[in-house]
């Protein structure tokens, strides 16, 4: 299932759900907790109905009216925790130490961070090294602690991609850990979709991108991850408790602005693309916190 969320002007959601013989996306609103309730483990007959409905082209379905909306963020729920991991492609570990990690970084990104619109991102007031990051966001739909890879398999409903927006002066000239750049509104954009695990069977080899003003800057494959996705969870679940909603951003490929030399920051004006063929692409547009 592909599922793709908008918000209208009011603030109201509407819920899309992709049936590929009509090649548009059926307003699914009302059904939302049905369709999640068909994701989460234990769902499948609830599943097999979504699929043959979707599958015989939905015909009393009625088509998502664009008009007047606005991409949101590509999650069921508000998640708990929004778990990510650092220096998890050997790229981008030397980009910033020389040295592949023998454990990747954890650190939480506020639910305060996810957009509600996905057109822009926004620089915040005393920036100056607003950087970007793409990455594959894994959606958990069952409770994982100290799981293995086996549970962690079972337990995945999706995957999305998170662009992990980092302001680098508030994450590593103010004192603390990372929290303080990673958390200003609007840095936590997950889309287009949400694409169920049925159609990505295999998240490790999955090519994503970046471009700024047209410019590629980032372009690799999951595969170049130094753990694969379902170990990465398992990893995370030794010291988080993940529960049903909650999010996995598992890192990001070499190519960000404070890696180049000299280091190439996002300004108001700027556009940034990032995505991936098998979920989608999103494009949004810098601009200054007023």
């Amino acid at each position: 299932m592909r599922l793709q969320y908008y918000v209208d002007d009011e603030g109201e959601s509407v819920i899309g759900l992709w049936v590929p013989k009509r090649r548009c996306y059926i307003d699914v609103t009302a059904r939302d907790e049905h369709i999640w309730a068909a994701l989460l483990p234990g769902g499948k007959k609830l599943r097999k109905e979504i699929e043959t409905w979707i599958a015989s082209g939905a015909a009393e379905g009625v088509p998502v009216d664009t008009e007047g909306l606005v991409l949101s963020s590509a999650l069921h729920v508000q998640p708990v925790n929004i778990v990510c991991l650092g220096k998890c492609y050997a790229e981008h570990a030397r980009e910033f130490s020389g040295d592949a990690p023998e454990e990747p970084s954890i650190f939480l990104k506020s639910p305060s961070a996810i957009s509600s619109d996905l057109s822009y991102v926004l620089n915040p007031a005393g920036a100056t090294k607003l950087d970007y990051e793409v990455e594959l966001a894994v959606v958990i739909g069952d409770t994982l602690h100290q799981a293995d890879e086996a549970e962690v398999k079972r337990a995945i409903v999706g995957y999305t991609l998170m662009c992990d927006y980092s302001e680098r002066s508030f994450q590593l000239e103010h004192g603390g850990q990372w929290t303080k750049g990673k958390s200003c509104d609007t840095f936590a954009p997950f889309g287009p979709v949400f694409v169920s695990k049925d159609e990505l069977p295999d998240p490790d080899h999955l090519t994503l991108q970046l471009k700024v003003n047209g410019e590629l800057r980032q372009n690799a494959s999951t595969s170049g991850l130094i753990w694969p996705v379902t170990r990465l969870i398992a990893y995370v679940s030794r010291f988080i408790t993940l529960n049903p909603g909650d999010v996995v951003s598992t890192g990001t490929p070499g190519g960000v602005g404070m890696g180049m030399n000299p280091p190439r920051y996002l300004k108001a004006g700027d556009t940034v693309e990032f995505g991936c063929d098998a979920i989608g692409w999103v494009t949004q547009t810098v601009e200054d916190e007023a």
